[in-house]
């Protein structure tokens, strides 16, 4: 049960502070000679903190997320800000949750290579247009991004890792989901290579609240970004483009290992799939008998388009909580006694392969484990 406006206004990922390092920005090599820019043709970006002693040859690379902009005046709009255009990137940012490099808050990755890279292209780093928008001198690059900034870091000893994880939530969990194959054939075939899409497992079906109306404008905006060829080819040659940016037909054709962490009762896909009147009344814990049914409905279907592939290859975290934001280091535990962050360690490491869902029916309010409802706007 899913439009594919559920997938145009994916919303960037927040992290919950813990414990933070201050991590400034660097820039893209080459960048503008490349045509990796961002919307408004400014040079693309990234903020890296170097890997230290037994780490030192492993990376986690997170990309941002923050929607898609849906038309030539939505994309123009963004190079106001930094969702559009470098010169508006913070200078430096704290690394905080997984990127962390504390010991005692980040076990798990806080010695690694740990890179964040900024979203400014507007369609998840898959724009490749090669002229600038002829009305709006808009420029849609975002697949030179993610090589150009891929490069980069090949250049200062990814080439050379051990262990690597690609991962992003909301748009940037779209974004791993695309290049997670990509990022896999970059690197040493010894090497351990997985990817976490976070909060980005948005459904599509034709058969509620008419998806199909949305089809033409999404065909269209695949165009204006230049999207379908970043696509995986085999998808993209046995259905619509528009079509294999929804995960449940995407991930048939993704070959390395995934880990999908996501909630049921996710807001945004409530927000886009039903109404916004349901977003609402979840998050204020009034809704009616039939808006209650509906989301139901919504979480079998979410359930129902999940991967039928072994936890090998497909990992998986999905909770009931109201929210989209899921923070790595919560201390829910959804069964027996292992938290998100236990689960894809043992996951990711091959200590253990699970597929952990939530089973009871109604939504939950996390708060109290770190997992904060999504303010209304």
């Amino acid at each position: 049960m899913a439009t594919i406006a559920a997938v145009i206004l994916l919303l960037g990922f927040i992290l919950t502070p813990l414990q933070a390092n201050n991590v400034s920005i660097s820039w893209v090599q080459n960048a503008t000679d490349k045509g990796a820019v961002c919307l408004d043709g400014s040079p693309s970006a990234y903020y890296f903190d170097k890997g230290q002693g037994e780490g030192a040859n492993n990376w986690l690379i997170y990309l941002e997320g923050g929607g898609w902009c849906v038309n030539q005046t939505d994309c123009l709009v963004r190079t106001t800000y930094s969702r559009g255009s470098s010169k508006h990137m913070q200078q430096s940012i704290d690394f905080i949750d997984f990127l962390s490099n504390n010991f005692t808050k980040n076990p798990e990755f806080y010695n690694w290579n740990r890179v964040y890279v900024p979203y400014c292209d507007g369609s998840s780093f898959t724009g490749d247009i090669e002229a600038p928008d002829t009305v709006t001198n808009v420029t849609y690059r975002g697949a030179r991004i993610f090589k150009a900034t891929m490069d980069d870091l090949l250049s200062m000893g990814m080439n050379c890792a051990e262990n690597a994880l690609l991962t992003g939530s909301s748009a940037g969990g779209l974004a791993t989901m695309i290049h997670c194959d990509r990022f896999r054939e970059l690197l040493p075939l010894f090497a351990r290579v997985k990817c976490l899409p976070i909060a980005a497992y948005f459904v599509h079906e034709e058969n509620l609240l008419g998806s199909k109306q949305f089809e033409p404008a999404f065909d269209a905006l695949i165009d204006l970004h230049g999207s379908a060829g970043v696509l995986p080819p085999l998808c993209t040659s046995i259905m619509r483009p528009s079509l294999c940016l929804f995960p449940q037909y995407l991930l048939l054709f993704v070959k390395t290992p995934v880990f999908i962490a996501m909630s049921a009762f996710d807001q945004i896909q409530i927000r886009m799939n039903l109404f916004r009147e349901d977003e609402v009344c979840l998050v204020s814990h009034n809704c009616t008998d039939d808006r209650k049914v509906a989301m139901q409905e919504l979480r079998w279907d979410v359930l129902a388009a999940l991967p039928k592939a072994l936890p090998l290859f497909r990992g998986m975290w999905i909770t009931n909580c109201i929210a989209h934001h899921l923070i790595y280091f919560s201390t829910l535990k959804i069964i027996g006694n292992k938290t998100y962050a236990e689960v894809f360690h043992d996951w990711y490491f091959d200590y253990n392969y699970l597929q952990v869902i939530d089973t009871t029916l109604e939504p939950r309010d996390c708060s109290e484990y770190g997992i904060y409802p999504q303010a209304l706007n």
